[in-house]
């Protein structure tokens, strides 16, 4: 179950997180990184050899103590996460993890990759671990597009868009099945305004669009009314199919996207024929 702040709307950690990395996304690469090492390599050992702290700090451009005792090692560690966390570099913490993983062998590594998407994904970052590397997996267009699809003239559009977008986002609990019903309810609301007829499906008002003016390419009608029987045949999300509670986050992101566009791409289109 998700706190308070999240049910209600009053926390400032909302959406994809891309080109910047929020307060508690950090804390918690941090946290996983900072295990890891002190699984790897204890601060009581005996030796004053460089670790991966040391290593790592050297690799950015750092100065370190030579980790003679257990204080140094921890003032070199705290330097280390000063570092990383200046807010005006969001991507610093990245540069640190992406080397860390690269420290170890190819069985570690993928071991470490899984770890760190967990938490990614958890945080809804746009990016992620891909053969060792933090890749993108979204970018500016598509926020964009999510954006202004929860800003049209349109109420019921912006509420469906903007729920599917808080919860796809919500750190705490994903529910990726409802971000995928709230998305296509955004595309069978517009249609339904559109056509004026509110009782009307999704696949009802596809075909109707024709009649308002909108000529939709055979081929992206029959995309959509694709998406709309995904979602609503009998063993579908909007029917409460368990066969589609394990939605992936691959999913969501793909219909929030793709519904987001479509009803951009609609408005267009009727505005130049109302």
């Amino acid at each position: 179950m998700s706190v308070f702040s999240k049910r209600y709307g009053y926390s400032e950690d909302q959406g994809i997180q891309y080109e910047c990395v929020g307060k508690r996304l950090r804390n918690r690469l941090w946290n996983h990184f900072f295990s890891a090492e002190y699984d790897a390599d204890p601060f009581n050992r005996d030796d004053d050899s460089l670790t991966n702290i040391e290593h790592l700090m050297d690799g950015l451009g750092l100065t370190f103590n030579i980790p003679r005792s257990p204080t140094a090692r921890a003032a070199n560690a705290k330097k280390l996460r000063e570092y990383v966390f200046d807010e005006t570099k969001w991507y610093l913490i990245y540069d640190l993890i992406e080397r860390y993983v690269g420290l170890f062998d190819k069985t570690t590594q993928r071991e470490l990759c899984k770890e760190f998407n967990e938490v990614l994904e958890d945080e809804c970052s746009g990016y992620r671990f891909v053969k060792g590397l933090i890749t993108p997996i979204t970018n500016k267009e598509e926020i964009k597009t999510i954006e202004k699809a929860t800003n049209t003239k349109y109420s019921a559009v912006n509420t469906h868009i903007s729920k599917a977008l808080v919860l796809f986002s919500d750190r705490l609990k994903h529910d990726y099945e409802n971000t995928i019903k709230e998305s296509i309810s955004a595309v069978e609301a517009l249609c339904c305004i559109i056509t004026n007829d509110k009782k009307a499906t999704l696949g009802d008002a596809l075909k109707k669009l024709e009649n308002k003016g909108i000529k939709l390419h055979k081929a992206l009608q029959s995309a959509m009314s694709s998406l709309y029987g995904y979602t609503s045949d009998e063993g579908g999300i909007r029917h409460g199919s368990i066969d589609f509670a394990g939605a992936s986050s691959e999913d969501a992101k793909y219909m929030l996207i793709s519904c987001s566009a479509f009803v951009n791409y609609l408005i267009e289109k009727w505005e130049k024929v109302k």
